[in-house]
Formats: C-alpha cells, sequence, structure tokens
C-alpha cells in the first residue's frame, strides 16, 4: 500500500462492502438497499448492487442462494486494512511514553514486534512546547501513577469510592480522604493526567481535581450509601478575568475552542474587538494563565489587578529568558 493520505480503502463502497461482508445471513435484495443506503446515498444501491451480483465483474462478492436471497462468496472474515500511513502512524504513538497509562509493556512489546519493520511518522522529540507548563516536583513515580490510573479508571466504570491519600506540595503533610472518581482528564498545558472527582463528606460532597503526580496511595473502598444523592456544598474558591480580544488570524474562533471548558460570556465592542470574561476555578489559574499567553498579542488582560500582574510577570520572566538565551 501506498503512503496516501486519503486512501480508497477508506472510502465509502469500501466501507459498504465491509458492512456487507460481514453479515452471517442471506440478505433480500431489499435489505441489501437498506444496508447501502444507511452507509452511502440514495443512488448508490443502484451503482453497487449489481456489481457486486453480477458474476462477470472485479466486484463479485454476493451469490443467489435462492430466488432474491444473497450471501457473501468469501468465507472468512473480513480483515481490517492498515495504511502504511496510518501503521506508521500507529508506531509513533507507541513510542509515546504515555501509552503506558492505558497498556502493559507486555501489550506494548507486542505491538512493536507487529511493527517491526515500520517507521515511525516522526520522531516525538522533534515536538517543541512554547506553552507547556514542566512538572519538576513531581512526587509519584510513572510506575506508580499508571497503576493508580488503572485503579481510578476501573472505579470511574464501577462507580465506586476510593481512599486517596494526596500531598499537594512536598514541604506539607499529605492527607487521606474518601473520593468518588467521576473522570480522568490529560491537561496539554501542564502535561500530566489528573482526576476529576467528588470530595466526599458524611453528609454533603464538593467537587474536586486532583493530580495523578501528587496521588501517594489509592485504595478501593465499599459504597455504603448513594453518594450522588448527598447535597453539594461549594468548597471550589470561583474567580473571574476580562480580557480584550482582537478577532485577527482568527483569535475569536480560536478562543471558542480554547476555552470551550470554562464559563464565559462575549462581548462584541466594534468589528475586531471583543470582550471577553471568564469565570475559573482558582485551582486552574496557572494552567488559564498559560492559555491566555498562548495567544500574544491579540488578548488584552483588562481585570482584576491581581491577575493583570502575574499575567506581566509571566511575560517579564518569558523576556528575560530570551534575553539570556
Amino acid at each position: 500500500m501506498t503512503d496516501s493520505l486519503f486512501h480508497e480503502v477508506h472510502g465509502t463502497y469500501f466501507t459498504i462492502v465491509r458492512t456487507l461482508l460481514s453479515k452471517q445471513q442471506t440478505l433480500t435484495v431489499k435489505e441489501l438497499e437498506c444496508l447501502i443506503k444507511e452507509q452511502g446515498f440514495d443512488e448508490t444501491a443502484f451503482q453497487l448492487l449489481p456489481s457486486l451480483t453480477n458474476q462477470r465483474t472485479p466486484w463479485y462478492l454476493l451469490k443467489e442462494e435462492t430466488i432474491d436471497h444473497w450471501s457473501p462468496i468469501t468465507q472468512n472474515k473480513t480483515p481490517l486494512i492498515n495504511t502504511n500511513i496510518e501503521r506508521r502512524w500507529l508506531k509513533t504513538l507507541i513510542n509515546d511514553p504515555r501509552l503506558l497509562f492505558f497498556l502493559d509493556k507486555a501489550e506494548i512489546a507486542e505491538l512493536q514486534q507487529q511493527l517491526i519493520h515500520v517507521e515511525p511518522l516522526f520522531d516525538l522529540e522533534a515536538v517543541t512546547y512554547y506553552d507547556q507548563f514542566n512538572q519538576v516536583d513531581s512526587l509519584v513515580e510513572q510506575k506508580q501513577q499508571h497503576a493508580h490510573f488503572k485503579q481510578l479508571l476501573a472505579a470511574i466504570n464501577t462507580e465506586q469510592p476510593v481512599k486517596i491519600e494526596y500531598q499537594r506540595r512536598p514541604n506539607i503533610p499529605s492527607k487521606k480522604a474518601l473520593f468518588l472518581p467521576v473522570k480522568l482528564e490529560y491537561s496539554q498545558k501542564n502535561n500530566l493526567f489528573r482526576l476529576r472527582a467528588w470530595r466526599l463528606l458524611r453528609n454533603s460532597r464538593f467537587e474536586v481535581t486532583l493530580n495523578l503526580n501528587r496521588m501517594l496511595t489509592v485504595h478501593s473502598a465499599k459504597a455504603t450509601r448513594k453518594y450522588l444523592e448527598l447535597p453539594i456544598t461549594a468548597r471550589r474558591r470561583q474567580a473571574q478575568m476580562t480580557c480584550i480580544l482582537v478577532d485577527k488570524r482568527k483569535a475569536l474562533e480560536r478562543s471558542m475552542l480554547h476555552f470551550a471548558d470554562y464559563n464565559k460570556s462575549t462581548q462584541r465592542l466594534d468589528d475586531t474587538r471583543y470582550q471577553l470574561t471568564i469565570h475559573y476555578d482558582l485551582g486552574d489559574e496557572t494552567e488559564l494563565l498559560i492559555r491566555l499567553l498562548s495567544f500574544g498579542p491579540f488578548i488584552t488582560v483588562t481585570s482584576p489587578t491581581e491577575f493583570v500582574a502575574k499575567i506581566k510577570e509571566r511575560v517579564d520572566a518569558q523576556a528575560q529568558l530570551l534575553d539570556n538565551f
């Protein structure tokens, strides 16, 4: 197979034929037409079906068992075909160390063996991140983080609580508490996995975000009641910031995607300028700062003054780094 980005095996006709060949029972012409229309167009059946049922065409793949009942002429299951460029992309993903959060070393080694003669699409070390926060004070080794990730994923799937020992910073004592995991997510800006969960109290619950590199221990716990019926208390400190956005180089469109996970409001000021107000949790302030800085001169933070000062500190620090480069 060639290194074609848009290969014919991913086209509509190949997809439809693979679906038809996967059926284990005979089908009538009407049933075949319905299946073809589901994945194609109204006229696809008129073009494709005669070729599949005519022995004189290269696409002959359906034989008539009885009157108006057709079945595949193939005996084996239709294989899933990967193009060369897909194999190279898979080889690139296998080299990503973050894959260990989802697969163990034996599974990755088996995939490496299957793709031993395939060159990666690109070298991961060739990618440079300019707006990513480097985690230099991780309290938990990667191997332990992998184990905790799988424990938490199992707890999410079974809706079971867990006891987590968590240490926010190296210079403060760790704490143990009961949590109900909700979802695991990856922060591109912080380059780490984190857990969204409910912190469970005796008579209430509140939402928290815990980084995996701060979890010292994770243990399964027994569910003693319906935790999602507990009343919610507001323990997360909320804040908001306002900025002026200049809509150049699709800055407005990018901001809608960049800040999609925040509660925000947008007000048009003139043809090119917009006022953007973002509500956020104080625990996510560092990530929000990094996201705003990625817009460069197209965003100007106007309030509050404390947030403006933090933006200036980061800009000054970056300028100093460039001067010393």
